[in-house]
């Protein structure tokens, strides 16, 4: 079953008269715009799906098995959320948040590369020994990926202080 809202956008009943916004505390309103603008960010990639997204890659796909019907309701819902949070957002006051893609890139890089260097057979020894013959075809690629990473960390450091 679907919420009902009315013209306001409010399920049901709204609690609070507009205009009576209460004052927020420095951390409730950090909490409120970081918790939002999550569901944003995911709100774009429910929308993505919706429109009939699907990512094909080596190891990782997609299966959009959404049929029109759901997509039409995912897209109503996400247009009715996003109507709530710009709501809130005008009422708080809350800001925008710009995310440098050049940073988040380089977040992920630094996160991926343990994760990499914990495929080389040093690592894979807290899970048993493995075949030495493993560990000499598995470093050698593992390590190459690293030296990739790294280049992009570098490659991304390099066009954020340029920008």
């Amino acid at each position: 079953m679907r919420p009902r809202n009315d013209a306001k956008g409010c399920k049901d009943v709204c609690i609070m008269p507009v205009g009576s916004i209460p004052n927020l505390s420095e951390a409730h309103h950090s909490r409120i715009r970081i918790t939002l603008t999550l569901l944003d960010e995911a709100l774009v990639k429910f929308e993505e799906w919706a429109q009939g997204r699907e990512v094909h890659s080596v190891l990782y796909h997609e299966t959009n098995n959404l049929d029109p019907e759901r997509r039409a309701f995912l897209l109503a819902d996400i247009a009715a959320i996003r109507g709530i949070i710009q709501e809130l957002k005008d009422d708080l006051h809350l800001r925008e948040s710009s995310q440098d893609l050049a940073k988040t890139i380089q977040g992920h890089c630094y996160i991926l590369w343990v994760d990499v260097l914990e495929m080389t057979g040093k690592y894979l020894r807290g899970f048993g020994e493995p075949a030495p013959e493993l560990v000499n075809y598995l470093d050698p690629k593992a390590y190459r990926i690293l030296q990739y990473l790294d280049h992009l960390k570098a490659l991304l450091t390099k066009a954020g202080s340029s920008g």
